[in-house]
């Protein structure tokens, strides 16, 4: 059980990481090619507009809710478990 908190923060930080690497790494891009690089228009369009950050928000609000859901069915199952010894034990 603490084993699986330990790994569901770790995801949680690597989450983070990863959804913000991008705006922090904008400015220091760097073309390592000679080929033209494609104009995707609906990703520079969301981040003209401002609205790449509501995407970025909302899928961290959709995985930290799964996250939570995550630990707290852990706990559930922790204490189910612990329940089913105790009850085998007294037998």
């Amino acid at each position: 059980m603490k084993m699986f908190r330990i790994l569901a923060i770790c995801c949680l930080m690597l989450g983070m990481l990863l959804a913000f690497e991008p705006a922090m790494a904008q400015d220091q891009m760097v073309e390592f090619s000679s080929a033209p690089q494609q104009n995707i228009e609906m990703a520079d369009a969301l981040r003209q507009d401002g609205k790449i950050y509501v995407v970025v928000v909302v899928l961290l609000t959709v995985l930290i809710g799964v996250l939570f859901y995550l630990i707290a069915l852990d706990r559930k199952v922790g204490r189910l478990e612990k329940q089913l010894k105790d009850e085998y034990v007294n037998r």
